[in-house]
């Protein structure tokens, strides 16, 4: 598998290959960031691996992509803090959401969201309040119950009681039991507690370093217990008297001992009569490694630490520097100005190392933006002698083709200069360099250092959004609602359910913050200190001297076209 060298790429998984049979329940654990979320949503086809196959029920996963969709009703998939998904008026709208996603008629519709809500002890009184009223615990049942009403083959679940005091952890993950119990359904269940796993799977899945570590029955790999701490996890506590009884000459490895400390639930763990045994997923069996890369797409507002002369260079000059390139933009506005402008800003990119895909990417999100307004220039600009182009009452003229591209090429060229600020430039201390900069009008009781913060903040709040957007947009994908399909008013459509709970919340991470800040004791800018103060240095005066002359430069282009 090729990577690509990029400064927000991640090898999100790295030979993956394991097989989990129908009906099986299986716990998946690992430390943070090694790879058991990005495994999950490969399995509905929210991702797609770099190389390798993932096999669902006999059939490849991405064979077809045109119906990826009935994958998705095939494999449920429930994200961690699934209740940030709720988007409808009441929890049985929430609930049918899926089901009616899948084309079926109101009378089944109605059985399934009644059945899903009493498997997940939801009250019937509950079904017509709307979600926003209820409990944590309560949402987090109406967000499962929304996935169990499409009766998938698969269920997965990414940390289900993630945030739940113990009752309702337990109550939850009881009720995910009972679920796989009486319908046979596979279950793969990711989780940080030890005692969940022993408790409630058949087989475990660790996940280290993008990599599996082990893939074994529950009493093998928790038998193992070095191993796992060696791994940087835990063991069920029952484990761990287990291995001190042993210890003192109590047990012996994989003895009854063992088997009954780790295994001993409620719900045994036979299998059910005439299960068929088929291969459910197997991600990733690569060649070439198999290693899939997860890229961020989201660019706007971040920052890429590095080492460059770009990177080093003076935030309060760069942040000038900065304005001084927009404005000469629209000054020296003709052809040869916006090239030289355009091989000015490529230099820079080289200089801070980075990468010129980045340029497209965050050039994406305002591209329709762009293509707008070269519209309204092709078509509504006039010009003296005959049209290129009569078409109806549309007329083409030389004059409105340039002023077209050479809008279109100045708005590209202004947003890559302003996110090379972003890119090299931590936020921090663009607060920093921002405030300096603004620090004269203090006199006049400006709040010069609260007008940084929000700005800063704002600069922050930009890719933690679009992020958290991407999050609600898959949620909702894995229950079936077409966001890529469609005419342009269904596709409005499709956007409330993401909409509404991204303004949820945004409201709500902006009250934490708010909350944040005031626990720890923030009262303004008023007699702070700094960690770093900045001060320019003799290599500053050198970069900065060198982009005065390749400023000069490009605005001397008016001389060559003083009427354009």
């Amino acid at each position: 598998m090729s990577i690509t060298r990029m400064p927000n790429a991640v090898t999100a998984l790295d030979d993956v290959s394991f097989e989990v049979e129908e009906g099986d329940f299986v716990g998946i654990i690992g430390a943070t960031g090694s790879g058991k979320s990005t495994l999950i949503t490969h399995m509905n086809g929210l991702n797609k691996p770099t190389s390798g196959h993932i096999i669902i029920d006999g059939r490849d996963l991405w064979a077809e992509p045109e119906k990826i969709r009935d994958f998705r009703f095939l494999t449920g998939l429930v994200f961690q803090y699934p209740e940030y998904q709720l988007f409808e008026e009441t929890c049985y709208k929430d609930i049918a959401f899926g089901p009616r996603n899948m084309g079926l008629d109101e009378a089944e519709i109605d059985r399934r969201v009644h059945e899903a809500a009493d498997f997940v002890g939801l009250d019937e009184a509950l079904l017509q309040r709307s979600p926003f009223e209820l409990s944590g615990g309560q949402k987090r049942r109406v967000a499962v119950a929304g996935v169990m009403a499409m009766k998938p083959r698969i269920l997965v679940l990414d940390e289900p009681a993630a945030g739940l005091d113990p009752e309702g952890r337990d109550e939850i993950l009881s009720e995910v039991k009972e679920y796989h119990k009486k319908t046979g359904t596979t279950v793969l269940l990711v989780s940080h507690s030890m005692e969940d796993i022993a408790k409630y799977a058949d087989r475990v899945l660790v996940m280290s370093n993008k990599k599996i570590a082990m893939y074994d029955t529950v009493e093998n790999v928790f038998a193992r217990a070095p191993e796992l701490l060696a791994l940087g996890l835990s063991v069920p506590q029952v484990t761990k008297i287990f291995l001190k009884l042993r210890e003192m000459g109590g047990g012996r490895p994989g003895g009854c001992l063992h088997r009954a400390l780790c295994r001993q639930d409620d719900f045994g763990s036979q299998e059910a009569p005439g299960r068929r045994r088929k291969p459910c997923a197997a991600p990733c069996g690569c060649k070439e490694g198999g290693r899939c890369h997860m890229l961020r797409d989201i660019t706007i507002g971040q920052h890429f630490p590095g080492d460059s002369l770009v990177h080093k260079f003076d935030p309060r000059m760069k942040l000038v520097l900065t304005i001084v390139y927009i404005i000469l933009l629209f000054a020296a506005s003709n052809p040869l100005g916006l090239t030289l402008s355009l091989v000015f800003l490529v230099a820079m990119y080289g200089v801070a190392k980075i990468p010129f895909k980045l340029i497209t990417k965050s050039l994406k999100p305002i591209l329709p933006i762009i293509l707008f307004t070269a519209v309204l220039n092709l078509f509504f600009v006039s010009g003296e002698g005959e049209p290129l182009v009569h078409f109806w009452v549309l007329n083409i003229y030389a004059e409105g083709l340039r002023y077209a591209i050479l809008m279109a090429v100045r708005v590209m060229a202004l947003i890559a200069g302003t996110s090379l600020l972003t890119y090299t430039t931590s936020p921090i201390v663009l607060t920093d360099a921002i405030e300096q900069l603004l620090k004269p009008l203090g006199r006049l009781h400006f709040p010069v250092h609260e007008l940084a913060m929000m700005m800063s903040i704002a600069l922050r709040f930009i890719p933690t959004l679009i992020e958290e957007t991407d999050k609600i947009m898959n949620a909702q994908k894995a229950r079936g609602a077409m966001l890529d399909n469609g005419s342009m008013m269904e596709r409005v459509k499709a956007l409330v359910p993401v909409l509404i709970p991204l303004f949820i919340s945004a409201f709500r991470r902006a009250d934490e913050l708010a909350m944040a800040m005031e626990c720890r004791c923030y009262r303004g800018g008023d007699g702070r200190t700094r960690l770093k103060v900045l001060r320019c240095t003799r290599q500053d005066y050198i970069d900065l001297a060198v982009c005065i002359v390749c400023f000069m430069v490009i605005l001397s282009s008016r001389l060559v076209f003083p009427n354009f």
